[in-house]
């Protein structure tokens, strides 16, 4: 599936739709950044991106908010080493899933 199909893909939650359209605006971005649900140990993923290559991040909280929290701090003009000490530290956390903002 190409990352467009993904962003478009008929989730049922806004968060699954809006973290989809945040890893298609910033791809490059997620190659460069850490996943910490494990999905390297379980799934073979080598990088955030790797999550939402396929469905599993649209089933996975850690990935979604990872993915959202990348794509807000990069707005805000952070780098790719700030947001990785960001996700390290778990800020992600922080993210609401409940009611995630737009991606333009």
């Amino acid at each position: 599936m190409t990352e467009k199909q993904l962003a478009d893909g008929g989730f049922t939650t806004p968060v699954q739709t809006e973290s989809y359209k945040a890893a298609a605006q910033v791809p490059r971005l997620l190659y460069q950044l850490p996943c910490y649900c494990f999905c390297d140990r379980n799934h073979g993923h080598t990088s955030l991106h790797s999550c939402f290559e396929s469905p599993h991040g649209a089933s996975c909280g850690v990935c979604m908010a990872e993915a959202l929290y990348a794509y807000k701090m990069s707005k805000k003009g952070w780098s790719a080493k700030m947001i990785r000490d960001g996700i390290i530290r778990g800020d992600y956390k922080q993210m609401d899933l409940q009611h995630p903002d737009p991606i333009m």
